[in-house]
């Protein structure tokens, strides 16, 4: 039998020495506690960690919500979907996106569709995963800049381009200011990169939403419709590829299974299938 628990700032780097176990499926987590997520720091999202502890009080699976509603589960015992189902019971108006392994998340929905959530759009997709050993530096880097307050309106409109592509989403009609705040915040931290051919022209961008020991995750990779089928994808994710391998041992990234050009490009850098993973989007 097995428990279920919120986790404080004094119980990291036991939450680290499990993430360090499964790190393709805890790597974001393991990044948001280094970056002090546990402690409150206030450039970090907010958010919650819980986890699940064996009858020896081992840690034996994680849950991370967001106060943005993100439900990101890492867990495989025969008890959790029961904990995950507690926690959807008690914030069923919080949760807009629930990721994970693929089996999870179709066990967890299946459970909590009697709480009368409704799945918007259901995404299945492939967690790619690179060493430094396997990484392919053949192509030429992209340069790319950290992203700064001049470049945030074209972030902005690129990040709601790629919301609008992906999701069937559009950030920018449904809540434009908490959208513009999400990505101004994300500025700040200094883990959006660019490449503009000019000022008011944004190429490709991308962002390391974590960065710790246990590894580097790379988010919305996108190159501006003008551009695409000109090597700037490829370009710069090698870039991007690098800046995480530069300080830590391995990278991931996640995209979705009918994306055929996203995955083949990233095997041809050396990027190989972690695990299947699928996001649902409530509506």
């Amino acid at each position: 039998m097995t428990r279920f628990e919120s986790i404080g700032p004094e119980r990291g780097e036991e939450v680290l020495d499990f993430c360090r176990s499964q790190p393709a499926q805890s790597v974001f987590l393991a990044g948001w506690i280094t970056d002090g997520g546990l402690r409150g720091n206030p450039v970090v999202p907010r958010g919650w960690i819980m986890a699940e502890r064996a009858s020896d009080s081992r840690v034996v699976g994680l849950c991370y919500l967001s106060a943005t509603g993100i439900l990101m589960p890492v867990m495989n015992q025969a008890s959790s979907i029961e904990h995950l189902y507690s926690v959807a019971r008690s914030n069923p108006g919080l949760i807009r996106v629930i990721v994970g392994e693929r089996g999870l998340v179709s066990a967890l929905w299946s459970r909590i569709g009697a709480l009368g959530l409704v799945a918007r759009l259901s995404r299945d997709q492939m967690v790619y995963a690179v060493t430094r050993e396997g990484f392919s530096t053949t192509a030429d880097r992209l340069p790319l800049v950290e992203a700064a307050l001049p470049h945030l309106d074209r972030l902005i409109e690129a990040s709601a381009a790629m919301a609008r592509e992906e999701a069937q989403d559009d950030p920018q009609a449904r809540n434009p200011a908490l959208f513009h705040e999400r990505i101004k915040a994300r500025v700040a931290r200094g883990r959006d990169f660019v490449h503009m051919r000019d000022a008011q022209t944004l190429v490709f961008k991308g962002n390391i939403s974590a960065l710790c020991d246990v590894g580097g995750q790379l988010e919305g990779i996108y190159t501006s419709p003008d551009f695409r089928r000109r090597g700037y994808g490829r370009r710069g994710t090698t870039a991007l590829t690098s800046l995480v391998l530069e300080r830590t041992p391995r990278a991931y990234l996640l995209v979705n299974d009918d994306n055929a050009p996203a995955r083949a490009l990233y095997a041809s850098l050396g990027y190989e299938p972690s695990f299947k993973s699928r996001t649902i989007f409530v509506a």
